[in-house]
């Protein structure tokens, strides 16, 4: 073990190979830097012949990404972040398109709304709508079934679920808050949330839980607005 002193700056214990000169090892290239504790950092490194397989694998990667990118080395971050806006505008137009095609079928929902005394109850799945589009279909069902209680769901992919209730003022009067309600019937798809008490929105990872989670939110609206 040596004991490295840089005067005024540190004094550290250090257990590794020492060179006089990095003449000694050759090409010398360090491959990363980072903090691992309060005021030490991890330096690594490769040397002499292994620096060569390090580069030619870099090397290798380039020239693919060059072949399918159709640019030179230099041309490739801007190509690369071309690309990544235009998908991230594409995924905003369909995310769009997603929720104007959840909005025109969501006058078909209107006919599986039950009525409880005064208030309609319309409990609903809907196929793939991201929890944006969820929630302005159930804020238009509700405005157009008027005292009413609108819950719907959907599982936009495998592991998230997306719920979103929509109570008018009769319902909060009724002791139903949306927040509070959609938070409790979220659990059971192992999630949860909340929002004000005319419009919520929850969220969950067990998609295969969905329709435990709506027949749940049906039974207990029709029973608290008897």
């Amino acid at each position: 073990v040596r004991v490295i002193d840089f005067p005024g700056v540190s004094m550290e214990l250090c257990g590794g190979t020492h060179v006089n000169n990095t003449a000694e090892i050759g090409v010398f290239k360090i491959i990363s830097s980072a903090g691992v504790a309060s005021g030490i950092r991890r330096i690594e490194a490769v040397a002499g012949p292994a620096v060569l397989d390090y580069l030619n694998v870099r090397d290798k990667v380039v020239k693919d990404l060059c072949d399918r990118f159709k640019a030179q080395p230099e041309e490739l971050p801007e190509r690369i972040s071309n690309l990544q806006q235009e998908l991230k505008a594409t995924n905003k137009q369909l995310d769009a398109l997603k929720q104007q095609l959840a909005l025109a079928k969501s006058d078909q929902l209107l006919a599986e709304a039950k009525s409880v005394g005064e208030f309609k109850v319309l409990v609903a799945k809907m196929e793939g709508v991201e929890p944006e589009g969820l929630k302005s279909v159930a804020q238009q069902l509700q405005q157009k079934l008027g005292e009413s209680a609108v819950v719907l769901g959907s599982v936009p992919s495998p592991d998230k679920v997306s719920l979103v209730a929509a109570f008018s003022k009769g319902v909060n009067q009724k002791g139903l808050q949306a927040g509070k309600f959609i938070g409790a019937i979220a659990k059971i798809c192992g999630g949860g949330g909340g929002g004000r008490p005319n419009l919520a929105q929850a969220g969950g990872k067990d998609g295969s839980k969905l329709g435990e989670a709506l027949d749940r939110a049906l039974e207990q609206l029709l029973e608290g607005l008897q």
